[in-house]
């Protein structure tokens, strides 16, 4: 097994939005680790898509089954003047926090709006949602006076334009995936698998092990049919007999995303698997 330490942030890897076990600081690690060539690029479990905005491929197909975030993205892509309208009159705010927090909008531009707005004032930037579907993170420990820089929604919006956006499970996602393609999963992990990056509920229903086996089996799948593989997850034994054994293993040391204390976040192991 090779170890890779976690790479400096480099601002071409910053995602447009804060996720719980986004990889923007080992972006360029994962960068360094792709195939020479592929053909589309697949990334199932988007979530802030550090990656994908760090390599800012000719061709993507990015899904989650998040719909609030693809919607955002979508939003972000296509109706982008008319989002940064919106959130130009926006300022940080508790009550407004609250507001937004209780609302629920029915139109694309004001359901992205809301989940800007929560995204970049939530605690830690987590998103979280009870077994209802109810967004229920309470606001961060500060205010910022700059909300966004317009310059980087608009960076962001210029790269989704490359990219296919679908709200739907990752066994459906990557069905389409043909030889040469390269698909990138970064699987949220199970509850406890390492200390600091257990979070899982980015949706009413959790990722389970249950999840992870048939991710596994997914994974033989396309690799029998030569499509190009990256999955990272947990440093945990559990968790790793479920993939392939045959697959080249890099171990990356990143921080934790997720902390009581924002300022003390731990370093944490994760393992990089890749088929090629």
């Amino acid at each position: 097994m090779t170890e890779h330490v976690r790479n400096q942030l480099d601002g071409t890897s910053r995602p447009v939005l804060r996720w719980a076990g986004a990889k923007q600081g080992l972006a360029p690690t994962l960068k360094s680790l792709l195939p020479p060539t592929w053909g589309t690029y697949y990334e199932p479990m988007v979530g802030a898509g550090a990656l994908f905005f760090c390599i800012r491929p000719r061709r993507a197909v990015l899904s989650d089954t998040n719909h609030d975030l693809v919607n955002f993205y979508r939003v972000l892509r296509d109706r982008f003047p008319q989002l940064k309208r919106r959130l130009q009159g926006l300022s940080a705010s508790v009550d407004a926090y609250y507001t937004f927090r209780a609302s629920s909008p029915r139109g694309l531009i004001q359901r992205a709006v809301r989940f800007a707005y929560l995204n970049r004032l939530s605690w830690n930037g987590l998103y979280r949602v009870n077994r209802l579907g109810t967004f229920n993170v309470p606001i961060g420990d500060r205010l910022p006076d700059r909300m966004w820089s317009m310059k980087h929604l608009e960076s962001a919006s210029e790269a989704l334009m490359t990219a296919r956006l679908r709200a739907e499970d990752f066994r459906i996602a990557t069905a389409r995936a043909r030889e040469g393609d390269f698909v990138f999963f970064d699987p949220p992990y199970p509850r406890g698998a390492t200390d600091g990056i257990g979070f899982n509920r980015y949706a009413p229903e959790t990722f389970t092990p249950k999840d992870h086996e048939d991710l596994a089996i997914l994974i033989r799948e396309l690799t029998s049919r030569n499509v190009r593989v990256m999955v990272t997850i947990a440093n945990a034994e559990h968790l790793r007999e479920l993939y392939p054994a045959t697959f080249r293993t890099i171990l990356v040391r990143s921080k934790s995303l997720i902390s009581c204390n924002g300022h003390s976040r731990r370093n944490v192991d994760e393992l990089v698997l890749m088929n090629y």
